[in-house]
Parts: structure tokens; sequence; C-alpha cells
């Protein structure tokens, strides 16, 4: 593959991942919105293109408010792929991205990082991470980490994004990723999963009962500075 593609594809995730993440602060925001900038350029399509416009025009207040609303709030939307599996946290999916960890010499370090290893934005950062070492050499982790738990996923929280009714900045944000999200399949070549019929088990879960997301909301989760394309501070060996 070409060593600019999967650059690119890296560069990609580490934007996505911010926005799933609570701050407190906008230290990191002002690298997220040069990301943006950049993106734009090159849209994936005419869609994307208008959601990045769209996306230029939230503040940082403006983003963390519609977080509460839309991730973080009374109707959250599930954040780990083992809920969209399970129906529940910390199932199988999380120990496949553990497998994938134990093939890197990456580990999450817990007193940095309080999120499971099947965070969304968890796994939009591992993919970066490796992507950004396959670009310098190190052996692909990154296909299997998306065939194997992103891919399986992916396309119903992408369509909870976008048919949330408080969603103005993750309806754009979603459609971004749907866009990118088609990118990468035809890239490692994949389908997307068949569709169940009737409800998902996701969503028959959150039928059941409101789902509350266990993300604590005093203190900020995660500073983007300890998130360089190879993430360093936020796992160890």
């Amino acid at each position: 593959m070409d060593k600019n593609i999967i650059k690119a594809r890296s560069y990609f995730y580490e934007f996505l991942a911010y926005p799933l993440f609570f701050h407190t602060s906008d230290e990191g925001f002002a690298r997220w919105r040069e990301q943006l900038s950049y993106l734009a350029q090159n849209p994936l399509s005419e869609q994307s293109a208008e959601a990045f416009a769209n996306l230029d025009k939230f503040s940082f207040d403006e983003l963390t408010s519609e977080q509460n609303d839309v991730l973080f709030g009374f109707t959250n939307i599930p954040l780990s792929a083992s809920f969209y599996e399970e129906g529940r946290d910390n199932g199988a999916a999380r120990l496949r991205v553990i497998h994938c960890l134990k093939l890197s010499p990456y580990r999450r370090d817990k007193e940095l990082c309080k999120d499971s290893e099947d965070y969304v934005g968890f796994i939009f950062l591992a993919m970066a991470t490796f992507l950004n070492d396959e670009f310098n050499g190190a052996k692909n982790i990154s296909d299997k980490l998306f065939g194997e738990t992103l891919n399986l996923f992916i396309d119903e929280f992408d369509s909870l994004l976008l048919a949330h009714k408080n969603a103005n900045f993750f309806r754009s944000y979603a459609l971004i990723l749907q866009d990118f999200i088609e990118l990468e399949r035809a890239v490692l070549s994949l389908e997307a999963p068949a569709k169940p019929q009737g409800d998902s088990v996701a969503v028959a879960a959150l039928k059941k009962e409101p789902y509350q997301s266990k993300m604590p909301t005093i203190k900020t989760k995660l500073h983007w500075e300890e998130f360089s394309p190879v993430i360093s501070h936020e796992f160890k060996d």
C-alpha cells in the first residue's frame, strides 16, 4: 500500500478521536482545528465538504455543550464496541482490542486512560498509532483491529449519531466518518456486515433500560497532548 495513504489514514483517525473525549480546557482544540482545515482541503465527497464547513463554525464551548447532549447526557450514545455486540460494556470486543495491543509495543496506561480498550475513541487512537508505526516500517496490526472490531459496529454507531435529535456538530462528524469508513473498506477490500433483522443487540439493550455511560465527566478524561501519532504517553510497554 502507498505509504502516503497509510499516513493520511493515521491522520484521519486522530482527527476523528478528539471529539469523542471529554475535555475541560481547549488546549487541544486549536490542534484539532488545524487538522480540520487540512482535511477539508480534500474532502472525500460533497457531503463531507459541507460537513467540514459546518464543523468549522463550532467553538470549543459549543462542541463541549453538544458533547453533553449527545455523548455524555441522559440520552447518550453507547461509546464501547462491546455494547454494540452484547448490549453491555467490557465484552469480547475489548478482549480483541487487547489482543491487538499485545501484538504491539503498547499497553493502556490505566492511570492516564480511564476508558476501556474497546472505547470508540481509544480504538480510533489505536488505529492512528498502528498506522503511523506501519508508515515507519512496523508490522501491520491496523488491518486486524479494523476487520475484527471496528468494521463490525461502526455503522450502527454512525447511524445513532446521525439520528440523535440534538446532533448538529455530531451529525456533520458522522457524515465525515461515514465517508471515511467507506474508503477504509475499499482500501482493505472489506464488506460492511449485514444489518440485523429487527432491533440490533444495542438497540434492544437501549430500549430495555436507559443506558448510563460509565464515562466520568467530573474532570478531563484525557489530555490531547498525550496523543501524539504514537500516543506514547497513553500506552506503556
